[in-house]
């Protein structure tokens, strides 16, 4: 019997029939039990005799892939893939596959949902208005304003798409794409990170985690903002150097941050109390019943090719 290993935490949760599928094929399936994704460490123990992963957030390392002789696919619940080695997942025979486009309206909803949350003070006022009081918060409009995207992929391209309701202006500061191609999408491109912060009033970061992104918002780059300005993580933590972010939220460098996605996760709460205006999420962009459907038989449906010798449809390494 083929062994399979599932890893993500919510895989089949709202709808059976994605388990049903591999179910269907015979497979000895086996979970990860602890909550949470899986350190290295953990994933050899449990990778023994698997030959394939539906992998949530885990660290697939060079090590991981070393030991795991009878692997031969990961297909990653989701759109990440920063914590697979890919090399050593090639070097070891070992496919790779995400799901590019099953979350990327769920992620980009939460985005503008950040935006509005945090511009009009939304978690402050219902945890005032419970406690009896009935304040009169003043926020920010998002209509016609200037928004800037960090990276045009799918996700960005979508939050580009809502925003136009608004009637913003939406800037894009993207390495991997031109002029003309940011025009399709209504969007005007920008050559430097710090000039789309500047002129921004609310920042949205688009950006997969890499030696070049890694902590890109830091204490260097915040004071280019305006002091309004928002800024909204729903990519990955990485991209923010933290205590810069809650330094700068704590003196007004800038007006506002929603945050999805974390350096740690799940986070050291005790850091993000008495910040002023930060609305935190678990990482939930992705949790709508239609996303995780997608994710959920995406991957399935990719494990389940390269375990019968057919190509994948979404293979990345």
């Amino acid at each position: 019997m083929t062994k399979i290993l599932i890893t993500s935490t919510s895989f089949g949760q709202k709808d059976k029939t994605p388990l049903e599928l591999l179910q269907s094929k015979g497979y000895e399936i086996t979970w990860n039990e602890s909550g949470k994704p899986l350190a290295a460490s953990d994933l050899i123990g449990k990778l023994d005799g698997c030959k394939g992963v539906i992998a949530g957030l885990d660290y697939f390392t060079a090590e991981v892939f070393e030991k795991a002789n009878d692997l031969k696919v990961v297909a990653r619940y989701g759109v990440g893939f920063d914590r697979v080695d890919l090399e050593a997942a090639k070097k070891k025979g070992v496919i790779v596959t995400n799901t590019p486009t099953a979350n990327s309206d769920s992620v980009a909803d939460l985005a503008v949902g950040l935006m509005l949350a945090v511009a009009r003070h939304l978690v402050e006022a219902q945890r005032l208005t419970l406690e009896g009081g009935w304040p009169k918060l003043f926020g920010a409009s998002l209509f016609q304003k200037t928004v800037g995207l960090v990276g045009l992929g799918r996700i960005g391209v979508r939050v580009a798409q809502r925003v136009r309701g608004f009637g913003c202006r939406t800037l894009v500061y993207d390495p991997f794409i031109d002029a003309e191609t940011a025009s399709l999408y209504g969007c005007e491109k920008v050559d430097t990170l710090e000039m789309l912060l500047a002129e921004s009033d609310f920042v949205s970061l688009h950006s997969p985690a890499s030696p070049e992104t890694s902590q890109m918002i830091n204490r260097r780059t915040l004071v280019l903002m305006k002091p309004t300005a928002i800024i909204v993580n729903t990519a990955r933590g990485e991209l923010i150097h933290e205590t810069d972010l809650l330094d700068a939220l704590k003196n007004k460098v800038i007006g506002g941050a929603g945050l999805d996605a974390h350096a740690e996760e799940p986070p050291q709460v005790e850091k993000y109390k008495d910040v002023p205006n930060l609305v935190i999420t678990p990482h939930m962009g992705a949790y709508t019943t239609e996303a995780l459907y997608n994710m959920a038989m995406d991957s399935a449906n990719d494990l389940i090719a390269v375990l019968e010798g057919r190509e994948p449809l979404h293979r990345i390494a």
